[in-house]
């Protein structure tokens, strides 16, 4: 990351870190990075499976360390299953974020993937006001 985050610069693009580790351990790697274009792609699933307490972290991450938000649910529709969107949605808003909220996942096999869509689009949309 210390060698491609200059060339980020300069091309004004963002190295986004998608994981499954916690925000101490992201926030110390973007401070040993040390560059504006390393941010991380916070994904509510993965550090929910992970045990985090995902309202902390996206308080202790702050606006300036995320460059976008993955909200995704494993084997659920968003709202059906054990993430708490409306929380999800507190937090972001606590912390002034503004920017992509990108659907991931989030599939019930039995309405298929094309309705899963729809119907998590339509969550979305109706719970951030979009």
């Amino acid at each position: 990351l210390k060698r491609l985050a200059p060339v980020a610069e300069k091309s004004d693009l963002l190295i986004g870190i998608e994981s499954w580790l916690n925000a101490d351990d992201l926030s110390r790697i973007i401070d040993a990075v040390g560059s504006p274009a390393v941010k991380v792609y916070y994904d509510v699933a993965n550090t929910t499976k992970m045990g985090y307490d995902i309202h902390k972290e996206i308080r202790q991450l702050g606006r300036d360390a995320i460059c976008q938000f993955h909200l995704k649910e494993n084997s659920a529709l968003l709202g059906r299953g054990e993430i708490d969107f409306k929380r999800v949605k507190d937090s972001i808003e606590a912390i002034n974020w503004r920017g992509w909220l990108t659907i991931e996942g989030a599939t019930d096999r039995k309405i298929g993937i094309q309705n899963s869509y729809i119907h998590n689009q339509k969550y979305i949309r109706k719970l951030f006001g979009a």
